[in-house]
């Protein structure tokens, strides 16, 4: 059988040679995509938002001039003053990206009408906002730079947050943020038949609440096959390692639950966060535990021989045979930790604003545990992975590999001497027997009558005779 790294080999060059075509591919999906979105507009984008002004701006237009603010407060390093102005309750990660487009609209000089009533738009119904690759990486940017802050007013009112752990979340993380708009962006084409990629706050939403199991899978189902129609079996081997490698990375790195556990350690108060942290220690777990063994198992069901690739709706029906059967959840881990991230900020700002009873604090525990499973690399000392960790197991595997070889010649040397060791063994047996049976016959001879009365003149020589043959017996048996 052809180990992991040649069938991952393989996969990329397979996967380079049909780039072009696929290339081609997506064009058309991508124009056949737009259609189909045509009526999936935002209310922005109604032709009842524009004015009558012919040169008014386009929804892209309009978060190129955001994109820009940001950028500028960014390369300045000014800390970016926000008020709440949301009213409708949302997670809070929602509340803090939707003032924050709220606070760049108020920023953008001209065409205050149309403006006024995109902001008006965005207040009543945020679910409707969407963000350009540009604006939610520049966003992105803004809060891991913790460049972002409620006024004091704000901070008063219960949606408002602390920015405190907003620079580690996983939506905003430079190695993941990518992922999250690759994997969930929508095209969207405006009453002047400008297209493009949107990240609307309801996919976001939908991630937060999954309301059905098939809005994860879906999610996992783009995220490998790069948003095309069709995952093929190359493309699953060379994504599921690359998506395993990020997972891995983000386990063994300083992250958001993580540093909260750790901050909680020194605390005097319990948050009550032990639900998530049993959780994040679920997870880990089962990711450190199954991941190779799962890829196997997984790449068998999903594809056959004559099956080379799959689509959504079949992806979706094996996804739950799979989990079912090999009862893991590997290829949910993304959407899980961004459900749990996101609960454990809102948490946090629940208990900010709360006073809380000292209890005893349990985050120690979950502290050292997640240490110890942060040194196990999911990769299990496989050849593709040179961690310290997997160089120290293959070590260990190759110490006992020579071990065991070492043994074996030992023991194909001694087999001759063990052999002629089991003969001599029954050679003393078969003499043993031999002299009780010449015991027994004396004794019986000098038990006759006549015999006996002969005995006295050579029992006593005869005794020595066969104390003396015993004694050699024995040390020859020795």
């Amino acid at each position: 059988m052809k180990s992991i790294q040649q069938l991952y080999l393989q996969a990329v060059l397979k996967q380079q040679e049909l780039e072009k075509i696929k290339q081609e591919e997506q064009v058309q999906r991508q124009n056949q995509e737009i259609i189909k979105q045509q009526q999936l507009l935002s209310l922005v984008l109604q032709p009842g938002l524009n004015t009558n002004d012919k040169q008014s701006w386009s929804l892209i237009d309009i978060q190129n001039r955001i994109t820009q603010y940001y950028q500028q407060q960014v390369l300045r390093k000014e800390i970016v003053i926000i008020r709440n102005q949301i009213e409708i309750h949302l997670p809070y990660f929602l509340n803090v990206l939707g003032n924050l487009i709220i606070h760049g609209l108020d920023s953008i000089k001209g065409q205050e009408n149309y403006i006024g009533i995109l902001k008006s738009q965005f207040i009543n119904q945020p679910m409707n906002i969407t963000m350009s690759n540009s604006l939610f990486k520049t966003l992105s940017l803004l809060f891991r730079s913790s460049l972002v802050q409620f006024d004091k007013d704000s901070l008063q009112d219960s949606r408002c947050v602390n920015m405190k752990y907003f620079s580690q979340f996983l939506l905003f993380r430079d190695d993941f943020c990518d992922i999250f708009f690759n994997s969930l962006y929508q095209y969207q084409i405006s009453t002047n038949k400008q297209v493009s990629q949107q990240l609307s706050f309801y996919q976001l939403y939908q991630l937060i609440t999954k309301n059905s199991e098939d809005i994860w899978t879906t999610f996992i189902y783009k995220l490998l096959s790069q948003q095309q129609q069709q995952l093929t079996k190359d493309q699953f081997f060379v994504q599921f390692n690359h998506y395993t490698f990020l997972i891995n990375n983000f386990f063994k790195k300083s992250n958001l639950i993580f540093n909260i556990v750790e901050n909680t350690v020194k605390q005097t108060a319990q948050l009550h966060n032990d639900s998530i942290f049993q959780e994040y220690l679920l997870i880990m777990g089962s990711f450190k535990a199954t991941t190779q063994d799962f890829l196997k198992k997984a790449t068998s069901i999903f594809f056959d021989d004559n099956n080379t690739f799959i689509e959504l709706p079949e992806f979706i029906i094996k996804t739950k045979k799979i989990h079912n059967q090999l009862n893991s959840s590997i290829l949910y881990i993304l959407p899980m930790i961004f459900q749990l991230e996101s609960q454990m900020i809102d948490i946090i700002q629940v208990n900010e604003k709360q006073e809380i009873k000292p209890l005893k604090n349990s985050s120690n525990y979950y502290l050292k545990m997640i240490e110890r499973l942060k040194n196990k690399c999911v990769y299990n000392g496989e050849e593709n992975c040179n961690c310290k960790k997997c160089q120290c197991i293959r070590r260990n595997r190759n110490s006992a590999n020579e071990a065991q070889r070492k043994k074996r010649e030992a023991l194909e040397k001694i087999g001759p001497l063990q052999d002629a060791f089991e003969e001599l063994r029954k050679k003393a047996k078969v003499v043993q027997n031999e002299n009780e049976n010449l015991r027994q016959l004396l004794t019986n001879v000098f038990q006759h009558p006549q015999v006996s009365k002969l005995a006295s003149t050579f029992i006593e020589p005869l005794t020595k005779i066969i104390s003396d043959n015993d004694c050699g017996f024995d040390s020859y048996e020795c």
